[in-house]
């Protein structure tokens, strides 16, 4: 992740006459918010905040939740710059939506579900299919692997054998997977992203474990 604000662009995610987003060109502490303002505001505070036009107060979740988006779309796809495309693309439907949300403090939740859509949507297109194959039937070449310590070498493809392991699975599996062990979201939290059960989420988290462990143990010498 290389931690720059993701840049939103203006015509599609600004309506008429709200302030427009920060881009990834503004100097550092540009999107803080302005002093007075308690730390402690919950993500629906700041949903509120940007839903009335207050400057900075999108760009604050845009800065909490950028990692986490990018982590979640590569765990999906599979791609680096793809998934960085995807959150973008999560961060501007949201703004579109903000007049819709609805603060009862599940923000996670509604997050992860709208990135997940996103996450669908772009692995529909086929040129992405195309590289979900090609991920699968080869390893990325890795430039530095000679130089490179033997330990980090092995962790490295360790990392990516799961990252495989990953992409083989279901949507439905690999869904919960990536939304616990990148999202971090709790079991209720994934229950509500996805509108299933929890007793459901646990079937799918135990069965999508068991296919990576098996992925991996077949993957030995």
């Amino acid at each position: 992740m290389d931690g720059k604000v993701i840049a939103l662009a203006r015509q599609a995610a600004t309506p008429t006459g709200s302030p427009a987003l920060r881009l990834a060109s503004d100097p550092p502490g540009a999107c803080v918010p302005p002093d007075g303002d308690p730390p402690q505001h919950s993500d629906d505070d700041w949903m509120i905040l940007a839903r009335s036009g207050r400057p900075g107060a999108f760009d604050t979740l845009v800065r909490r939740y950028q990692p986490r988006a990018v982590s979640v779309a590569y765990r999906y796809l599979g791609q680096r710059e793809l998934a960085k495309d995807v959150a973008q693309n999560t961060f501007i439907e949201i703004y579109r939506r903000l007049d819709d949300y609805r603060p009862h403090g599940k923000f996670r939740a509604y997050f992860h579900r709208v990135l997940l859509n996103q996450c669908r949507m772009a692995a529909r297109s086929r040129r992405t299919r195309a590289r979900f194959q090609e991920r699968l039937e080869g390893a990325e070449p890795d430039a530095q692997g000679g130089a490179l310590p033997d330990q980090q070498i092995l962790a490295r493809e360790r990392q990516r054998r799961i990252e495989i392991g990953l992409l083989r699975l279901s949507e439905k599996l690999r869904a919960v997977v990536v939304l616990q062990f990148s999202g971090d979201l709790s079991q209720a939290e994934i229950a509500d992203a996805l509108d299933i059960k929890i007793g459901t989420v646990k079937s799918r988290l135990s069965a999508a474990l068991v296919a990576l462990r098996e992925e991996l143990a077949e993957e030995k010498p």
